[in-house]
């Protein structure tokens, strides 16, 4: 049996125990670094060493943490043709070692207060002279920086996740081509309940009357209104359509162009600046631990770093 035609199997397999993003992932990882070495091998004929060489070459252009993702797929499937379908004696990819590399710290982008206060204001005044998706994406964008919420768990919030001054999340939006998932969160630790500020409450308030109103205008039935950033004919956003207006709106700012994902960054710094505990910053967010808050956000703030220098020197 080909390497190619086992993964097929193993992937038709694999798609009755795994969630729909899971497996688009693997389906990734086969198709741009797994087949291209391997389709054509037989089963039986992979060997330890090509495997390790493989590796290598791919630690050589690529962060070893994310070549470790790439491969795990294959890895599994190796591992269960061995002890579920007994196709192989062992798994050639067992224990293979990584190359030890200098790490190195991802640099985190956000908005300073003061630029994303400018870029939410460009927004506004963008989004009282166009169209309704405008404003949606609007109030989108305040809602991501003021909770920290990652863009497919706000995409996929109901009104009914909604009350009074908290939002409960519970899904996440998942695209894979055309087709849209409402998926369980991220982790365990993605579930949770946020308080919400006042400015935010009373824009939701006044997006739930506009919505309502076009659906009262509307000649025909508008699906999946019970969703809060469903688009005018009951589509769920296009992510890349967000990305487009978000790109648009940092060149009229003129700020850099960040990402969507920026605003998350943001919220979780600005939290700090305004003194939060990093305990509730990481469950505000999402975190399993406070890790992530301690070792990514906490060393890049300006502010902090100016406060930090300011006790010290008046501590002498």
């Amino acid at each position: 049996m080909l390497v190619g035609d086992y993964l097929k199997m193993w992937i038709d397999l694999k798609a009755r125990t795994v969630k729909q993003s899971t497996l688009y992932r693997i389906k990734k990882s086969i198709r741009l670094y797994i087949l291209p070495r391997f389709e054509f091998y037989k089963l039986t004929e992979i060997k330890r060493l090509e495997c390790i060489t493989w590796i290598n070459e791919l630690c050589d252009h690529l962060n070893v943490d994310s070549v470790k993702s790439y491969v795990a797929p294959f890895n599994s499937a190796l591992e269960d043709a061995v002890v579920e379908y007994q196709l192989l004696e062992s798994n050639p990819m067992k224990s293979i070692k990584y190359p030890k590399l200098h790490k190195y710290k991802k640099e985190i982008k956000f908005f300073e207060k003061d630029d994303l206060v400018y870029f939410l204001d460009i927004s506004k005044s963008h989004a009282e002279e166009n169209d309704f998706m405008d404003y949606l994406y609007f109030v989108l964008s305040i809602l991501l920086s003021r909770t920290g919420l990652r863009l497919g768990e706000a995409s996929a919030l109901k009104w009914d996740d909604w009350n009074r001054n908290k939002i409960e999340i519970n899904k996440t939006l998942y695209r894979e081509g055309k087709t849209d998932y409402i998926n369980p969160p991220k982790t365990q630790s993605s579930y949770r309940t946020i308080v919400i500020d006042r400015y935010l409450i009373e824009l939701l308030k006044n997006f739930k009357i506009k919505k309502n109103e076009l659906a009262l205008a509307s000649s025909r039935n508008i699906a999946n209104q019970e969703y809060i950033f469903a688009d005018e004919r009951g589509n769920f956003i296009k992510q890349s359509n967000y990305r487009t207006y978000f790109y648009k709106m940092c060149d009229l700012a003129e700020l850099p162009r960040l990402s969507p994902h920026a605003l998350r960054h943001s919220h979780a710094v600005h939290l700090l600046e305004s003194g939060s505990n990093i305990k509730y910053v990481s469950e505000r967010l999402g975190h399993s631990s406070i890790n992530m808050i301690a070792n990514v956000y906490l060393p890049i703030s300006k502010k902090m770093e100016t406060e930090a220098i300011s006790m010290y020197e008046r501590y002498f």
